[in-house]
């Protein structure tokens, strides 16, 4: 029974906000597609047993955590953060599990699983006027990062997704092959945030080559590299041909080779769809998730707005323009994504875990390993490093861009720059804020988001080309659309800073991201129209 009232509230009817007013909306998603069980009795779901699938790694004698490593893999999963007491999830799945085989087959009881996921976890209104900057004393450790205390209501969801996601059975790829389309994709985002379609690409490696300016960096002879060899640290699960990595070496607009081989080399094809799959870990796990909404904002949204001074939140609660920014820039919803991140790439068979050949374990392992090289970077070494993994013109961007977040800041916060009450180091922490939200995770935020859905982003390494099919076009559109929303349009925050200047200041950093859009060459990136701060996975 507390099983059945965890998900009954978390299936309640979700309230939109829409940014900028107390306005609301209330609406009801379904999840009726005819692959997805009816909706049976929640405590029916698990039709594999009471324990979490196996996942171990094949001992394939590479590479294994060391005993330091392995510390903090159990120190961080002995933070993963959910309210105690309230269920046992072994108890109440194990109780409805010969129930669960008679009434699904198949993926049915995933389908039913996920899709109570889309409607518990997306995340309501972001910005409002008549709310106060979210400041906070209350810090908690979440997993390998820290946060600021969240509200039962939204623990409770949480706590009820990641327990399904724990126990519900494994995807099975050998049912539901039909192809995944997108008018599937459309009735699992009915009534959600859909993401911005940056680009019409229709296979992984055409994906790769239209983004390669952004994650290949300058080689010999007009060549660009894409090095993923750091991901052959990480275990995969049992079955899996191999573990993930790959050199891709890119010219005239084409791979020209993989790790040594080339097109008339047998093992090309092997070579090339593994490192594909690799591509898609490293832009949706490390470059999106964990470095720039945990390594970069959630890092500096801490800096900001936990565990400061009375004088110091006055000072932005007391100055328009100054305050305006921060507001626009810290909502609720940002320290939120990161808590409930625990769902999409926590240790216990996590969305991405589920889609990844990687292990538990080792998803813990790249997660910390990521987040402690970025985290303890400065903000300039941030901007270099990943300029420094792309084109010349993409760090050129990054640059440009940096500078532009740093004067735009500096001008709308020049009442308070002297301020006692404020670090030497504040306001370029909100520039970075800034910049991540608007140039980097204005295009790594959607561009994921949208090739996930697509397929063009794969997770699982099979060594054989990716087959989008119903099966895993559901769990991977999951990953999109239970874990987006977005917050403001940047002109629409225009108007609510006090002077021309600082509006015009604004104005121009708009254009100053179109600009290095259109400079980093990748076709599609625009920030002609609308930008949206941070907070979509």
């Amino acid at each position: 029974m507390k099983l059945l009232l965890a998900f009954l509230f978390a299936l309640s009817p979700r309230q939109q906000v829409d940014a900028f007013t107390t306005t609301t909306t209330t609406t009801t998603t379904t999840f009726s597609r005819a692959t997805v069980a009816p909706q049976f009795p929640l405590l029916a779901l698990c039709s594999d047993g009471i324990t979490p699938y196996d996942d171990d790694a094949e001992d394939d004698g590479l590479q294994t955590p060391t005993v330091e490593e392995q510390a903090a893999i159990d120190e961080a999963v002995s933070h993963v953060l959910l309210p105690e007491g309230i269920f046992d999830a072994e108890e109440q799945f194990g109780r409805g599990r010969r129930v669960g085989r008679r009434w699904f087959g198949g993926n049915s009881a995933l389908f039913h699983a996920l899709g109570i996921i889309q409607r518990a976890i997306p995340l309501d209104g972001s910005v409002d006027l008549n709310e106060d900057i979210e400041f906070s004393q209350d810090v908690d450790r979440c997993m390998f990062f820290d946060i600021k205390r969240i509200g039962p209501g939204r623990r409770f969801k949480i706590m009820g997704a990641y327990n399904l996601l724990k126990f519900a059975p494994k995807l099975s790829t050998s049912v539901d092959t039909e192809p995944m389309t997108k008018e599937h994709i459309d009735e699992i985002y009915s009534g959600k945030v859909f993401p911005i379609h940056m680009m019409e690409v229709d296979s992984p490696e055409k994906c790769f080559l239209e983004n390669a300016p952004v994650f290949c960096a300058p080689g010999k002879e007009g060549e660009s590299v894409c090095d993923l060899d750091y991901l052959g640290k990480y275990a995969v699960k049992k079955g899996t041909p191999c573990r993930y990595g790959g050199k891709a070496v890119v010219k005239g607009g084409k791979i020209t080779s993989i790790s040594g081989s080339t097109e008339k080399d047998e093992d090309f094809d092997f070579k090339r769809n593994r490192f594909l799959s690799s591509f898609g870990v490293h832009v949706v796990l490390v470059r999106h998730a964990i470095m720039g909404h945990l390594a970069m904002y959630q890092k500096y949204l801490m800096k900001l707005t936990a565990e400061r001074s009375d004088s110091y939140q006055n000072l932005w609660k007391e100055n328009q323009s100054a305050g305006m920014l921060m507001k626009a820039l810290t909502p609720y919803a940002s320290n939120d994504v990161s808590y409930q991140i625990q769902v999409l790439i926590g240790p216990d068979n996590s969305l991405v875990g589920r889609a990844t050949s990687l292990t538990n374990k080792s998803i813990m392992e790249l997660n910390i390993d990521m987040h402690k090289k970025v985290s303890d970077m400065e903000p300039d070494e941030v901007v270099a490093y990943i300029g420094s993994n792309g084109s010349k013109d993409w760090e050129t961007a990054c640059q440009t861009s940096w500078a532009a977040a740093q004067r735009v800041v500096n001008l709308i916060c020049r009442k308070i720059e002297n301020s006692e009450y404020l670090r030497r180091t504040d306001l370029r922490d909100l520039a970075m804020l800034l910049w991540t939200g608007t140039f980097y995770h204005g295009f790594v935020g959607d561009f994921q988001l949208d090739n996930v859905n697509k397929g063009n982003l794969v997770f699982p390494v099979t060594g054989e080309e990716h087959d989008h099919t119903v099966a895993y076009g559901t769990l991977a559109a999951t990953i999109g659309c239970s874990t987006s929303q977005r917050t403001m349009e940047m002109s629409t925050l225009t108007k609510f800073f006090g002077e021309e200047d600082e509006r015009d200041a604004w104005k121009e950093y708009h254009q100053i991201l179109a600009e290095c859009a259109k400079m980093t060459g990748v076709k599609g990136f625009s920030y002609d129209d609308t930008v949206y701060n941070a907070i979509d996975f």
